[in-house]
């Protein structure tokens, strides 16, 4: 067991069961339940956020570099500068911001994905906590996918950085 989901034990024993089921009464395991459900509605509401986000700042990478492949293949245009050297700085300020963007989902959905965890450790069934289990046993590194996407904003800033210097 690793060192963070020890800590993230001791965090749940401390924060998440304020009451127990003799103190909050008859409807404990009914309002238990409904907070499970809400969790996971989180997780999933956050997880399409993310999708969107994703995609909102894909439209902008794709408009601008279609301005900058249109500056290109006109040799009359005015706005060469415009086009070819604010752009460039313009998309990698937003490739950064899409990073740190993406960076802060991840940690809120692994946040999330704990606490499931954590509520889990009170339910007859553990399944998203042995669905991590299985993929931590079957897979190198399950959690790549979390690793990876922060990378494709860079890959834009890289792409910026080379038009800025070789496209004129």
């Amino acid at each position: 067991m690793s060192k963070n989901s020890e800590l993230h034990k001791k965090i749940c024993a401390v924060n998440l069961y304020q009451k127990s089921a003799l103190e909050y009464g008859e409807t404990y395991r009914e309002h238990f339940l409904e907070q499970y459900k809400v969790a996971i509605e989180g997780l999933d509401y956050t997880s399409k956020w993310k999708h969107i986000v994703n995609n909102y700042f894909l439209t902008i990478h794709t408009a601008l570099l279609a301005g900058i492949s249109l500056s290109v293949t006109r040799t009359d245009m005015s706005l060469a500068i415009l086009t070819h050297d604010v752009i460039p700085f313009v998309g990698a300020g937003i490739a950064l911001s899409w990073f740190i963007t993406i960076r802060g989902y991840n940690e809120v959905l692994a946040t999330k994905f704990s606490i499931l965890h954590c509520i889990e450790t009170e339910l007859p069934l553990a399944l998203y906590a042995t669905e991590w289990e299985i993929l931590n046993a079957s897979y190198k590194n399950p959690h790549r996918a979390a690793r990876i996407d922060p990378l494709v904003p860079l890959f834009f800033v890289i792409f910026y950085i080379a038009i800025f210097l070789f496209v004129k």
